[in-house]
């Protein structure tokens, strides 16, 4: 298990990364089954989205009367960061993009994933979008503890083309799939380019 002073606040990292980079905001550019959830302040003042299709598969409890659920169906909505530097087109160089993506706990029972993505032009004039978005995706009966499992994951890649960039990873990663924009054929940045995460299933401790 990862101790919840992994996560219960933000890590030096996450904090340096809502500190540095602009719009740290939760975008529902395709919402999806994603809802600006107004009820419930976000992390230093950010907008949050819910997702509303994750499914509880199991829920057992032990011997230390702790109980665990394991959360299926999470993903976020698609994030597009905003522009930082260089004109709005990526224009065939690039771009190499680099993301982040954290499990945090706030509120004692709200499971929360930060989606940092970086992605930068690879030749002047430097066009680059960077971003932070918070996104909460489960909110517990119960106080969280603990995650069984891993809470952070990090992926690059270097667009080669317009298309739609699909990758997709196994069970032991926090991380099950990535749908990318890179680039298009034409503008783009901050506008288009982003992302959106789909999570393996992330079993949570509860007391």
């Amino acid at each position: 298990m990862n101790h919840i002073a992994l996560f219960r606040s933000l890590s030096p990292l996450a904090l340096a990364l809502l500190v540095a980079a602009p719009g740290c905001v939760a975008t529902a550019a395709e919402p999806q089954a994603d809802s600006f959830a107004e009820d419930a302040p976000a992390p230093d003042g950010a907008e949050a989205a819910i997702d509303e299709s994750a499914a509880l598969l199991t829920a057992d409890v032990d011997g230390d009367a702790l109980s665990t659920a394991t959360l299926v169906g999470l993903s976020t909505g698609f994030y597009v960061p905003p522009r930082v530097g260089g004109d709005a087109e990526f224009d065939g160089h690039g771009p190499s993009v680099s993301l982040q993506v954290e499990l945090h706990v706030f509120n004692d029972n709200e499971l929360w994933a930060a989606v940092y993505m970086d992605a930068l032009e690879t030749k002047s004039n430097w066009t680059h979008v960077e971003g932070t978005a918070w996104y909460r995706l489960h909110v517990a009966a119960r106080p969280i503890v603990d995650v069984d499992g891993p809470v952070s994951f990090l992926h690059g890649y270097t667009d080669t083309d317009h298309a739609r960039d699909i990758f997709t990873f196994t069970p032991e990663n926090l991380v099950n799939r990535l749908e990318y924009v890179g680039d298009t054929k034409g503008n783009e940045a901050g506008t288009k380019t982003g992302v959106r995460v789909f999570f393996n299933p992330i079993t949570i401790v509860t007391d």
